[in-house]
């Protein structure tokens, strides 16, 4: 653990005051040179440790190490103060906003597309637990981009369900990013019809977000759903859509034919792909397809392609 960078401090500013505390104090020159510093670096870090009292100067010149205990208590009933403020402004400036706007307290809606992009963001970073999306990928861009701080969280031990529509099968570009969340731990399944973009934090609260055309233009909408009976069903939607939706794996990303394509067949099938969808993922003809779908209807002993499914799933092939 870096116990000052955790505070916010610089590692610079870190590695002169651990250099300080094991070395005791010395001149400016002198610190340059035991941590291999220009003297034009050294002031900013510096005046770090002086604004939380870590380090005094001296007869001029000399930089004397404070012991932690103080300033980090001092440190901390700032920040507790700053904490309980920031809680009594929020609310606050809530009661302001609803009787401005009339907006209900379990709902906030986001002004544009950008403040819904830095919640976005912010949620990697307030993530404590556990959080579980269906994502139709980055509606602002054709593209698809993996949400900045995703790593940091799942490095960290958040847990991440993500639900991805099944476009993402037909798409390199967006099934190789999906395979680096799921290579960095992210469970990830495709569900055929994903019908906007939703992302629950924790079970305390969810930003919704949707696309459609508004007087021949794209519009996008995003709102934050705080706890209320609208978040308790939004968390239901989602828990019944990962019991149906497809896990994504090794098979499904790999992108290369193997030697027994039933399972790949069977899982494209499953996300809602079309036969000519499937055919154009496994290099073969729709033809082909067919055939091969009618095979495991007559060994499975399933009259429909829904029943194939169930079967597959009973078999333990999904």
């Amino acid at each position: 653990m870096e116990p000052l960078q955790a505070l916010g401090l610089s590692a610079a500013a870190e590695s002169i005051y651990l250099d300080l505390i094991e070395l005791g104090e010395g001149a400016a020159e002198e610190l340059t040179q035991r941590s291999h510093t220009h003297a034009h670096d050294l002031e900013g870090p510096l005046q770090e440790l002086e604004q939380l009292g870590l380090v005094e100067r001296r007869n001029g010149d000399s930089i004397v190490p404070v012991p932690p205990r103080l300033a980090m208590d001092l440190l901390a009933d700032r920040r507790s103060r700053e904490a309980a403020l920031a809680r009594d402004s929020a609310e606050i400036l809530s009661q302001m906003w609803n009787r401005s706007f009339g907006r209900r307290t379990d709902f906030e809606l986001l002004p544009s597309h950008k403040a819904g992009r830095l919640v976005l963001d912010s949620i990697q970073r307030l993530a404590r637990k556990r959080v579980r999306a269906m994502t139709l990928g980055n509606l602002s861009t054709e593209g698809h981009k993996i949400v900045d701080g995703l790593f940091d969280a799942l490095a960290r031990g958040v847990e991440y369900q993500v639900i991805y529509g099944a476009h993402v099968l037909q798409d390199p570009s967006a099934l190789h990013k999906v395979q680096q969340c799921v290579d960095a731990g992210e469970e990830a399944r495709v569900y055929a019809h994903v019908p906007m973009n939703i992302t629950i934090v924790d079970d305390l609260w969810a930003l919704v977000a949707a696309r459609a055309p508004l007087a021949g233009k794209s519009n996008i909408s995003a709102v934050i759903v705080h706890s209320s009976p609208f978040l308790t069903g939004l968390i239901g939607v989602f828990d019944a859509l990962w019991r149906t939706a497809v896990p994504i794996n090794t098979s499904t990303t790999s992108g290369q034919d193997t030697p027994d394509q039933t399972k790949q067949l069977l899982t494209y099938l499953s996300a809602g792909l079309t036969d000519e969808a499937i055919a154009r993922e496994l290099g073969v003809s729709e033809r082909t397809i067919a055939r091969r779908i009618s095979r495991l209807q007559e060994q499975l002993g399933a009259q429909t392609r829904f029943q194939l499914g169930l079967q597959a799933a009973r078999q333990g092939w999904l």
